[in-house]
């Protein structure tokens, strides 16, 4: 995404007070406990086994680590994983989706 593009889209956020996610596309992530990991705004799965699963974001990729992962549901842009969850690391790359 251009810089004018997010600045603009940024802008428009602050205006409405909406939040940065729905406007700039990042992706949400909600842990909770040990065992759930909810994410949205995802673009798909990149890899998928009992100890890692990594999911294809915006601007990069999420890593989750540990052990009898699964994917629970997967619907348009949501995502459930379920499982002993160790480790979930935000993986960014320069100049976002590629197109």
């Amino acid at each position: 995404m251009s810089g004018w593009l997010t600045r603009t889209k940024q802008w428009i956020g602050s205006t409405l007070q909406l939040p940065d996610d729905l406007l700039l596309d990042l992706p949400r992530v909600t842990w909770i406990g040990s065992f759930l990991l909810h994410i949205e705004n995802h673009k798909g799965l990149v890899k998928v086994e009992k100890k890692c699963i990594s999911v294809r974001v915006y601007d990069g990729m999420i890593e989750i680590n540990g052990d009898l992962l699964h994917i629970q549901s997967m619907v348009a842009d949501e995502l459930v994983i379920k499982g002993d969850i160790a480790q979930v690391e935000y993986i960014q790359q320069q100049g976002g989706e590629k197109k």
